[in-house]
C-alpha cells in the first residue's frame, strides 16, 4: 500500500512531516479540496503504545523500553501518520473554524478498554499566542524598500496546492475566483514559523525573504532574470485589521527547471540539441554577467535547478536569497577558509592572492543558520562583495562552468545527492561525443582550481553569444 493511499483516496495529499526541538511533538501538513491543514501528534507518556507517543518516539529516535512503542521503519510510521489524518480528514474539513489561520489539529487516541480498541480522536486547537508571535515578525508593506506600489491579496484568499520546494514556503496556489490561473507563493507561512521558531532561525528566514524580494524589485531588469513580484500577500492578527506582508505572488511557469529538463531528456535517452544548449549556456552567462556588472551584486546559488524555462523555453534565474550555496556547484574557495587580496600589476591587470585563514574561529552568519558548510558560518560573499568583487565574479564563473558542464554532459543529476564537497564532483565528458571540443575547453576554463586562471564573465558571454548565433 502506498504511504498516502487512504488520504489520497479522499482527495488529500500529505506534504510535510516535521518535529519540534523539544522532541515531544510531530507535525504533519496536508492539503486537498481547497484546504491546507496542520496536524499535531503530542507524546503522552501515560500511553506508551498510543499512536501519538509511538510517532514522537520514533520520529525523534528516542529510546524506549517497550519495543511495541515504535515502528518497523520510517515508511511504516509515515503510513500510520497519513492514515490517521485520513481517518479524521472529512470531519475536520466540515468544521467552520478549520481554516482559521491559527488552527492546529491534535490527533490522539482514546484509551483502550476491555470492550473497545483505541479510537482516533481529533481536536481543533487555536494557537493564538504562537500565531501572534509569527505575525509580529512580519513587516507592513510601507516598511519595504520596493520601487513601485503593488497590489495585495489576503493570504486567506489563496487556495494552496502542492509545495514546490525551495526556501521557506514556495507553493503552487490559485485564487478561488480564478482557479485556472496559477501562481507561485513565496514567503513565510505559519507552517514555516512552526518549523523553525524554537531555534530562532525563523527571524533569519523572514529577513532573507524580504531581502530577496527587495533585491529583485530594485534590480535593473534583464530577460533572463525573474521579474519583480506585482502582488504582495498579507495576513492579519485576529481582531487587528492591519495587514502584514507574509509573501508574494509570481506567475507559475509550467515548463520546469533546467535541471528537470536535463533529467527528463536523460529519462527518455535523448541528447538535448546543440543549438538549445548554446542558447541556454549563453542565457546563464548573460544573467550572471548582468548580476555582477550592471546590478553590482551576486547570486550565490547558481545551479541548473535555479533556472526556470519560460513559455518560449528561455532561461530565467530565480531564488535570490543570497544565503546558501549548492555543494555541487560551489567554487572551492568559497568554503570560508580563504581570505582575498587584490594585487595590482602593470597596466589594468590585477591578480588575486588567496591566503588560508589561520586565526581564531570567526562567524558572520547567524548562529541559528542551518547547514554544516563553511559558508553557513563564514560567508565570503558578504565580505568579498565589499572588498573584491572580482573574486566573487570568478567564484560564480566556476558555478556557471559546473552548471554548463551538467547541461552539456547530461550526467545523472540524482547521482550528486551524496556529494559533500564540490571537489568530489568529477567533470568527465563521458557520452558527450556530440559536444564540440572548443565548447568543452571553455567550460574547463571556468573550472580551474586557481581562480586567476578562469575565464571572465564578459569573455564567457561573448563566446556563447557567438556560438548561439552561429547555430
Amino acid at each position: 500500500m502506498g504511504e498516502q493511499e487512504a488520504l489520497q483516496a479522499l482527495g488529500g495529499f500529505g506534504e510535510w512531516i516535521w518535529g519540534d526541538d523539544a522532541e515531544t511533538t510531530v507535525f504533519a501538513q496536508a492539503f486537498g479540496y481547497g484546504k491546507t491543514l496542520i496536524f499535531r501528534f503530542v507524546v503522552d507518556n501515560t500511553q506508551p503504545e498510543s499512536l501519538a507517543t509511538r510517532v514522537v518516539n520514533y520520529f525523534h529516535d528516542l529510546e524506549t523500553i517497550d519495543t511495541r512503542a515504535g515502528f518497523p521503519d520510517r515508511a511504516s510510521m509515515r503510513v500510520e501518520i497519513w492514515s490517521a489524518v485520513a481517518s479524521v480528514w472529512a470531519k475536520c474539513c466540515d468544521n467552520p473554524t478549520i481554516e482559521d489561520p491559527d488552527v492546529v489539529i491534535d490527533i490522539y487516541e482514546s484509551k483502550p478498554t476491555d470492550d473497545a480498541p483505541p479510537q482516533i480522536i481529533w481536536k481543533i486547537c487555536h494557537e493564538l499566542d504562537l500565531f501572534n508571535k509569527y505575525v509580529d515578525l512580519l513587516l507592513q508593506a510601507d516598511q519595504l524598500s520596493v520601487k513601485e506600489p503593488m497590489g495585495t491579496v489576503d493570504f486567506k484568499a489563496l487556495i494552496r496546492q502542492n509545495q514546490l520546494g525551495g526556501r521557506g514556503c514556495t507553493t503552487l496556489v490559485h485564487l478561488a475566483s480564478s482557479p485556472q490561473t496559477k501562481f507561485v507563493f513565496k514567503g513565510i507561512d505559519f507552517r514555516t514559523f512552526l518549523f523553525s521558531y524554537e531555534s530562532g532561525h525563523v527571524r533569519e528566514e523572514v529577513r532573507i525573504f524580504y531581502q530577496s524580494m527587495e533585491l529583485v524589485c530594485n534590480m535593473p531588469s534583464h530577460p533572463n532574470i525573474m521579474s519583480p513580484t506585482q502582488t504582495l500577500v498579507t495576513i492579519c492578527k485576529q481582531g487587528d485589521d492591519r495587514p502584514f506582508v507574509c509573501g508574494s505572488l509570481y506567475p507559475f511557469i509550467p515548463k520546469g527547471t533546467l535541471a528537470s529538463n536535463i533529467e527528463q531528456s536523460n529519462h527518455y535517452g535523448r541528447r538535448i540539441p546543440l543549438s538549445q544548449r548554446a542558447q541556454w549556456c549563453y542565457q546563464m552567462a548573460a544573467a550572471i554577467a548582468h548580476t555582477h556588472h550592471v546590478a553590482h551584486t551576486y547570486h550565490m546559488d547558481i545551479k541548473p535547478g535555479n533556472f526556470l524555462l519560460d513559455e518560449d523555453s528561455n532561461l530565467v534565474l530565480i531564488d535570490w536569497e543570497q544565503s546558501d550555496a549548492p555543494v555541487t556547484t560551489a567554487a572551492p574557495e568559497v568554503d570560508g577558509t580563504w581570505d582575498i587580496e587584490e594585487i595590482r600589476s602593470e597596466g589594468q591587470n590585477t591578480t588575486l592572492r588567496y591566503t588560508k585563514y589561520t586565526g581564531p574561529e570567526r562567524r558572520n552568519m547567524p548562529i541559528t543558520t542551518p547547514g554544516n558548510h563553511g559558508w553557513n558560518v563564514w560567508n565570503v560573499f558578504l565580505e568579498w562583495g565589499k572588498q573584491c568583487p572580482k573574486a566573487l565574479e570568478l567564484a560564480e564563473v566556476f558555478s556557471l562552468g559546473r552548471s554548463m558542464w551538467m547541461l552539456l554532459r547530461q550526467p545523472d543529476l540524482d547521482g550528486f545527492d551524496d556529494i559533500t564537497c564540490t571537489e568530489e564532483v568529477v567533470e568527465d565528458w563521458e557520452s558527450a561525443e556530440d559536444i564540440p571540443e572548443h565548447w568543452k575547453r571553455v567550460v574547463e576554463d571556468c573550472l580551474h582550481h586557481d581562480p586567476n586562471k578562469r575565464i571572465g564573465l564578459r569573455e564567457l558571454v561573448a563566446f556563447w553569444d557567438s556560438k548561439r548565433q552561429g547555430m
